[in-house]
């Protein structure tokens, strides 16, 4: 959630600090999918139409970064992520156990869509935004919507980092030692949350959402 604000605080351009975060994302996400996921009942048609819908927004997305401005846009997106930080501070029982779906799966994959342009656009808090969109319209817990996310993130990723590297935007002095730096984090991170589950997991979402939001909405 953090990494693409710090790459972008150290002075690389956006372009090669989100093709460093997708590298990463690539790299770590099935191994945070599998400790969440793992003994959890996954519904894998609608993982896997989501899949698809994100991977059409993700091209889209790759397109944004090579021409589009993003200050402004990052200040919505700060605004955006705290009010969830906001939402899921005010409701406890959200994600906390599973409710009945309120949205069909064809429409909640149709919704990957712009998840899927954010993804390869920016990225950061988009596990917040999907897992809360998982809960919300197909009442999955917060542990198995997180886990649902890491696996649509790693199709998202692996294809948008195939297109930045194309582009030339590939880095190798920040994407080899982030990546192994964010493969050690996600398996000890995905560990401690699984064995502490919505206990651990709902206050980090509070907690970095409300310090991601304020950094993107102040331009720090």
């Amino acid at each position: 959630m953090l990494t693409t604000p710090v790459w972008l605080s150290f002075g690389f351009p956006l372009p090669v600090a989100i093709a460093s975060n997708q590298l990463n994302g690539a790299a770590w996400t099935l191994l945070a999918a599998r400790n969440y996921l793992k003994g959890r009942s996954v519904d894998w048609k609608l993982v896997g139409l989501m899949v698809l819908c994100g991977l059409a927004g993700a091209y889209g997305g790759t397109l944004l970064v090579r021409g589009a401005d993003p200050s402004g846009l990052k200040r919505v997106i700060g605004l955006i992520i705290l009010g969830l930080a906001v939402l899921v501070a005010v409701n406890p029982a959200l994600g906390q156990k599973e409710t009945p779906p309120s949205l069909s799966r064809g429409l909640t994959a149709l919704l990957a869509l712009p998840l899927g342009v954010y993804e390869a656009f920016f990225g950061s808090g988009n596990g917040l935004f999907t897992s809360l969109v998982l809960t919300k319209t197909r009442g999955l817990p917060l542990m198995n919507a997180l886990g649902c996310y890491y696996v649509l993130a790693f199709f998202w990723n692996s294809f948008a980092v195939c297109i930045y590297s194309a582009a030339g935007l590939g880095n190798a002095s920040l994407m080899i030692p982030s990546t192994l730096g964010s493969v050690l984090g996600a398996y000890l991170g995905s560990r401690i949350g699984r064995k502490q589950g919505h206990r651990i997991v709902r206050p980090m979402f509070i907690l970095l959402g409300g310090v991601l939001g304020l950094k993107l909405a102040l331009g720090w």
